[in-house]
Order: C-alpha cells, then sequence, then structure tokens
C-alpha cells in the first residue's frame, strides 16, 4: 500500500492538532448556550427574589396545586439550570430548558382556569412578567419556527389569563396586554437566536480556518519537500560527482553517495520534536559525514538548554547548512604548503542553538560570489531564512572563513 505523501502527513498533522484544541476548547456555539442557560436560570430566580411579596400576596388567590405547579416547575428548572448550565452535558441543558418552557407555559395556561375573575388587583399575576424569559428557555431548545408557535401561543394566553385575573375581559385591554407581552418577549428571542446565530457564524469562520490552514500547510510541504530534493541533488548528488571527476578519494565519494542515498529515502518522514543533545547529535555526523573523522567538534551548553525542543525539520536545515559549510570549506579553503584547520561548534540555550563552522584557511569576499553559486545562496543562506533562522557569513581573503548559523525558538522572542 503507498505511504501518504509529506503533505497529506502534514494537513493531517494539522487537523489533529486542530481537533485536540477544538476538544479542550468549547466551541462558541456550545459556550453562549450555557451561558444563556446560566444567564436563564439566575435571571428567573432574580425575578423571584423581587417579587416574593408579591408572589406571596397573589398565592391567596389561587388555589394551592396552582401555586405549588408553578413554583416548583419554574423556579425548579431555573435552579436546575443555573447549577448544571456550565458543567453538565449541552443535551442536557437544552433538555432542561425544553422542560421549563413547557412547565412554564402549561402553569400561565392554567391559571386562568385556577383564579376567579376580578381576584388580582394588581396590575398583573406575577406569572405572566415571566414570559419573555420563558421565550428564551424555548429558543435555548427549540428550532425557529417551533419558538415562533410556542412565543404567540404563551403570550395569547397569558393575556387572555390577565384578562380573567383582573375582570377586565374587553378586546381592548387584550389586544393592548398581548402586544405588550409579546414585543418585550419577541425582544428577548430575538436577542438570544442572534447570540446563537453569531456564535454559529464563529464556529464555521473557525471551521474555515482550519481548511485554509490544512491547505496552506499542504502547500507548504510540497514546496519544502521539493526544496529538500533539490538541496540533496545539490549538496550530495552533484557534489559528489564534481568530486569524482576531479579524482576525489574513493572512501569519501562512496561515504557521499551512500549519505545521499540515505537523505533521498529519509525525505518525506515527519518527526516529533528533538531535544537538544538530539539536534547536536544530528548536526554533529551531517557535518562530520561531509569530510572526515579529523573536523574538530565543540559543545557548550547553558544551564537552561535541556528544556529546548526543536522540530525535526530545522534540526535537518540547520545540520545540512552546516554539512554544506564544511563541504565549502574543504573544497576551497586549502593553502598550499600548509594545513588548514576545521572547527565545528555548537552552542546550545534553551532559546535556541548557534552552529559555527569556522576554518583558517584561503578565505574569500563573499561580496563578489556570484549570485548563481548554489552552495551559499540556497544551500546555507536560504534554508536557514525558510527554516525560520539566519545565516552570518563572515571571511577575508587570506584570513579563514567563518559561517554562523543561529536558529532561535520564535516562542521565546
Amino acid at each position: 500500500m503507498t505511504s501518504p505523501s509529506l503533505s497529506d502527513r502534514v494537513a493531517g498533522a494539522v487537523s489533529r492538532r486542530f481537533c485536540r484544541r477544538s476538544s479542550s476548547t468549547r466551541a462558541a456555539t456550545e459556550q453562549i448556550e450555557r451561558i444563556l442557560a446560566f444567564a436563564l436560570g439566575v435571571g428567573v430566580w432574580i425575578f423571584g427574589v423581587g417579587d416574593a411579596a408579591e408572589i406571596a400576596r397573589q398565592s391567596r388567590h389561587f388555589p394551592t396545586w396552582w401555586t405549588v405547579l408553578a413554583m416548583c416547575g419554574v423556579y425548579g428548572t431555573a435552579l436546575l439550570m443555573a447549577g448544571l448550565a456550565l458543567r453538565a452535558p449541552l443535551t442536557a441543558v437544552r433538555a432542561l430548558a425544553a422542560t421549563h418552557a413547557t412547565v412554564f407555559a402549561v402553569a400561565v395556561a392554567l391559571s386562568g382556569f385556577a383564579v376567579a375573575p376580578g381576584q388580582i388587583t394588581d396590575d398583573v399575576a406575577w406569572i405572566y412578567r415571566l414570559v419573555p424569559l420563558g421565550g428564551v428557555a424555548a429558543t435555548l431548545a427549540w428550532r425557529v419556527p417551533v419558538v415562533s408557535i410556542y412565543v404567540v401561543g404563551v403570550g395569547t394566553l397569558a393575556a387572555s389569563s390577565t384578562g380573567q385575573a383582573t375582570g377586565d375581559l374587553s378586546w381592548t385591554e387584550f389586544g393592548l396586554t398581548s402586544m405588550r407581552i409579546l414585543g418585550i418577549t419577541v425582544t428577548f428571542v430575538y436577542i438570544t437566536e442572534m447570540a446563537r446565530r453569531a456564535a454559529r457564524l464563529l464556529d464555521q469562520e473557525r471551521a474555515r480556518a482550519h481548511q485554509q490552514a490544512s491547505r496552506a500547510a499542504a502547500d507548504e510541504a510540497r514546496a519544502s519537500e521539493r526544496a529538500r530534493f533539490a538541496g540533496v541533488i545539490h549538496d550530495k548528488v552533484l557534489a559528489t560527482l564534481l568530486d569524482t571527476s576531479r579524482g576525489g578519494c574513493p572512501s569519501m565519494l562512496a561515504r557521499q553517495a551512500n549519505q545521499a542515498l540515505g537523505q533521498f529515502a529519509a525525505i518525506g518522514r515527519v518527526s516529533d520534536l528533538c531535544t537538544d543533545l538530539e539536534a547536536i547529535d544530528t548536526i554533529t555526523r551531517e557535518a562530520v559525514g561531509a569530510t572526515d573523522a579529523e573536523l574538530r567538534v565543540q559543545v557548550r551548553h547553558d544551564c537552561n538548554s535541556a528544556d529546548l525542543r526543536i522540530d525535526s525539520a530545522t534540526v535537518t536545515a540547520l545540520a545540512q547548512a552546516a554539512a554544506e559549510a564544511v563541504r565549502n570549506s574543504v573544497r576551497h579553503a586549502d593553502v598550499p604548503g600548509r594545513t588548514v584547520a576545521r572547527q565545528l561548534r555548537i552552542e546550545a540555550r534553551a532559546s535556541g542553538l548557534t552552529v559555527v563552522v569556522g576554518d583558517d584557511g584561503a578565505g574569500f569576499d563573499p561580496a563578489l560570489v556570484a549570485a548563481n553559486r548554489l552552495g551559499l545562496t540556497v544551500s546555507i543562506v536560504q534554508r536557514m531564512r525558510e527554516a525560520g533562522g539566519r545565516a552570518i557569513i563572515e571571511s577575508q581573503p587570506g584570513a579563514g572563513t567563518r559561517i554562523i548559523l543561529e536558529w532561535n525558538d520564535p516562542d521565546d522572542t
């Protein structure tokens, strides 16, 4: 079976990261529904506390069974919502909202039969003031068409029952009461639905951004994969062929050819983060393998370097840029009549890595290097830039060369 490409794996990694983030951070729609349910539960109780005296006074005009039904059904479900809205499963929260809306509608419908005409001398019975909050509960539980039917039905029942309780059954009073109740209720329902719709739009934008990020990651991975192929072709294949044409050492040529084959086989593999020691080992092996085992290597750690975590792509870029710098030194830095000393120094710290490749050889003027010289331009400078780092080339004719490769963790800047 054909293994997935690098771009497919990178896109999958982005998707998995998004899913992990989504699982730990609730979607905006769920968050707003939970907040609204909590506010609804608390709001009902605020009304209850504020109207406690009126509820006690009006309870004399209602039968006990209705008072128990209204108090337990309305305030009981509201208390449960306030306590569970932020932590219970969202399906349970919606079920509580549906229960609250249903019990409230039943209590309103029965209130007109439970009180004798003209018994309520106040403006309205206490339960009718809660109709807007019943509409909010319905909005959290059901779709807009059902909510519309609920609001009209409960509003009409509340207006009719108000006329029954106050003894004013005129059509004028019924119309004015209906308009007042429905106007306030529709406003509450509209605000609730707009908040939920805004949250849904936010979730859709997040999903769209995730898809775009996945496509961008796949495109970037494909470009990186092509660049790695081009780098291996230049650094290994062409370099090996060039050294072969010049009659280079057979053992070194064989080692370079084997490294080229190994790098071609490794392209496409995506690994996890490396520690500083793993990164240093990779860089050292790559650089030393570019010549012979006589390259002097120095490694320095600061006290916090053990905390460094660096992704494998960056390690690869550092290692290959360092190897190319060593190869350039071997090819161009020799001085007739003396041995050129070469050194590789790696400095690890908590915030990044610095790799220095130096020699005391012939040196050159960097300003005179042709733009088409891919060894410096592509294999070192551009490679480090694409990895989020930089390459500094210090050299003068007759004074040796020093190439500094730096990478700093962007999370620590």
